[in-house]
């Protein structure tokens, strides 16, 4: 799979202009799940997300790559995969990320969302969440979330994303991305991109468990 999705956003970024200042949000459904029982894709959840962060959307900066050329249209394929890596597309979040974040993309909406699954595959493969998964039901500040990160992605990238919290538990993390996400991988982008800086931080919380 990782083979045809390298291949599939080779072709791809031969044919879009792209967004090169993105923002990646991904959530840790277990705390979603924990307030939100009721809702349908925490009913039959997979072993995935019950361990790994899971997509809530790539999310362009800018409006400079903007356009209503290409509808919101997903392969029987791709639609099964996302549905893993983003198991709220089952129930509408796909196309609601679409419409309101995909289409200032610059791509249509298949190579928006391979884009987003492989940066999602990029993170959850890191030490990072090793240690987060291992920590499960355990408080950790945001000092000590920033020493693994810098640990993982390097000390300049420290300050390149923004911890959200929900009544005390770790809800989601947002990264900070600049360059052709495309075309490059997690940590160039990361690297490329500048801190945030004037947002708003989550101190700390527990890694829910499921």
């Amino acid at each position: 799979m990782k083979k045809l999705l390298a291949a599939f956003l080779l072709l791809s970024s031969m044919l879009f202009a792209v967004s090169t200042d993105n923002i990646l949000a991904l959530s840790w459904e277990n705390t979603y799940c924990k307030f939100h029982p009721a809702k349908k894709e925490c009913q039959r959840r997979s072993i995935y997300s019950l361990e790994n962060f899971t997509i809530h959307g790539l999310w362009p900066k800018n409006k400079k790559y903007c356009h209503s050329k290409y509808k919101f249209k997903l392969s029987k394929l791709l639609k099964q995969t996302l549905v893993k890596y983003m198991p709220g597309a089952a129930y509408g979040l796909a196309k609601h990320e679409w419409e309101k974040h995909g289409k200032c993309f610059g791509t249509d909406s298949e190579t928006y969302f391979i884009t987003a699954v492989k940066l999602a595959q990029q993170f959850n493969e890191t030490n990072f969440v090793v240690y987060l998964h291992s920590h499960m039901g355990q408080y950790l500040s945001l000092a000590r979330l920033r020493f693994l990160f810098a640990g993982t992605f390097g000390g300049q990238n420290v300050r390149k994303f923004q911890l959200i919290c929900h009544k005390g538990y770790i809800e989601e993390i947002r990264v900070n991305l600049k360059g052709n996400p495309v075309k490059e991988g997690l940590y160039q982008l990361m690297n490329n991109a500048k801190p945030l800086l004037g947002v708003k931080q989550c101190q700390g919380g527990i890694i829910t468990i499921p």
